[in-house]
C-alpha cells in the first residue's frame, strides 16, 4: 500500500497540472504489452510516483490505467521439459493473458487492443459433420477466448476504444523469396495450409464462444478497429461494432490471409520476371473483403 506521508506537491499544484505531470511520467506513446509480447522493448515509465502517498497513488493510478492502451496477448502453453510431465492445463494452455490486469484495476481501463491470435504448438483439427469444413481442437484457445470475454465484460460500460489484432510476426519467419512458381509445390501448399489454420484458431474459438460474442456485442463503443500484422505487410480496418458483430471473425481473417497470399504471389512473380514485369504492386491501398468491410494494406 502507498505510504500516507504528506506531500507539499499536492498543496502547491492545481489538479489539472498534477494530471499533466502524471501523464508525462506514466503514459506510453505505444500500447503497453506484456513481457513475452514486448520482448526487449521498454517504455521508460516512472511508476515510482505511484508509491509516493495515498492521494498521489489514487490520482496517478487513474491516469496510468485510463490513458494508456493495453495490448492483450495470449500466454503460450509451456514447453514440455526433461523427464517430467507437465500438468494438463500447462500443456493445453491455461487461457491466461498478459499484461496481467487485475480485477480491481479494470474499471479504470479505457483503451484496449486484443490480439486474438492463439498459435498452438501443434495443429489438431476435426471435420464438422454438418458443414464438412475443418475446425480446430485447441483447449488453450478456447480458454483464452473465455478469459477475454470476462475481460470485456469487466470494462463493458467504460471502454472508449477497442482494436482487435493478430500479430503473427513473433511466430512467422521473414518470408523467403519464392522461385520456380510453376514447379510442384504440394509440400509448400500443405505448410501454408497448416500455418493458416494455426493463425485462424484463435478467431475460430472467439466466434464459437457465446460468452465472447455476447461480451463484444455489449460494449459501449460505436466502432472498432482491426489490425493484422505479417512480416511483410499489415492490414487496417475500422468498422461499426454492429456490423462486426454480425460477421464471422474467422471468415474476415481468412479473407485477409487470402489477400496476403495474393500479394505475396504477385511479389514473387515480379521478382522472378524482373523489374520490367507487368505486375504493379502498390505499397499501400484499399482492398474489399466482406461487404461493408474495407481494408488498407501496406507492404
Amino acid at each position: 500500500m502507498a505510504p500516507t506521508t504528506h506531500s507539499a506537491f499536492l498543496d502547491m499544484l492545481p489538479p489539472e497540472l498534477r494530471i499533466n505531470i502524471y501523464s508525462h511520467l506514466l503514459v506510453a506513446s505505444t500500447p503497453l504489452k506484456g513481457q513475452l509480447a514486448r520482448q526487449d522493448k521498454t517504455y521508460d515509465l516512472h511508476t515510482a510516483i505511484l508509491r509516493t502517498n495515498r492521494q498521489i497513488h489514487h490520482e496517478a493510478r487513474s491516469v496510468f490505467f485510463g490513458k494508456n492502451t493495453f495490448y492483450i496477448t495470449s500466454i503460450p502453453p509451456s514447453q514440455p521439459g526433461g523427464d517430467h510431465d507437465d500438468d494438463y492445463e500447462e500443456e493445453e494452455g491455461s487461457g491466461a493473458f498478459e499484461p496481467p490486469l487485475q480485477l480491481r484495476d479494470l474499471p479504470l481501463v479505457r483503451h484496449l487492443e486484443i490480439d486474438l491470435l492463439y498459435y498452438p504448438r501443434s495443429m489438431q483439427t476435426i471435420r464438422d459433420r454438418r458443414t464438412g469444413i475443418w475446425k480446430p481442437v485447441c483447449v488453450g484457445a478456447q480458454r483464452y477466448s473465455t478469459s477475454l470475454s470476462y475481460l470485456l465484460s469487466a470494462v463493458e460500460t467504460r471502454l472508449l476504444s477497442l482494436k482487435l489484432c493478430a500479430d503473427t510476426r513473433r511466430y512467422l519467419d521473414e518470408p523467403a523469396v519464392v522461385v520456380g512458381i510453376g514447379n510442384d509445390s504440394s509440400s509448400s501448399n500443405n505448410d501454408d495450409r497448416v500455418e493458416a489454420q494455426r493463425i485462424l484458431t484463435g478467431f475460430y474459438m472467439a466466434d464459437a464462444n457465446p460468452l465472447f460474442r455476447k461480451a463484444l456485442a455489449r460494449l459501449h463503443v460505436a466502432d472498432m478497429a482491426l489490425h493484422f500484422d505479417f512480416p511483410e505487410s499489415y492490414f487496417d480496418f475500422v468498422v461499426l461494432k454492429k456490423v462486426l458483430c454480425r460477421q464471422n471473425l474467422v471468415e474476415l481473417a481468412g479473407q485477409v490471409l487470402d489477400v496476403r497470399s495474393d500479394i505475396r504471389f504477385k511479389t514473387a512473380a515480379k521478382q522472378e520476371a524482373g523489374a520490367d514485369d507487368a505486375y504493379d504492386i502498390p505499397d499501400q491501398g484499399a482492398v474489399t473483403l466482406i461487404p461493408a468491410f474495407s481494408s488498407s494494406p501496406s507492404v
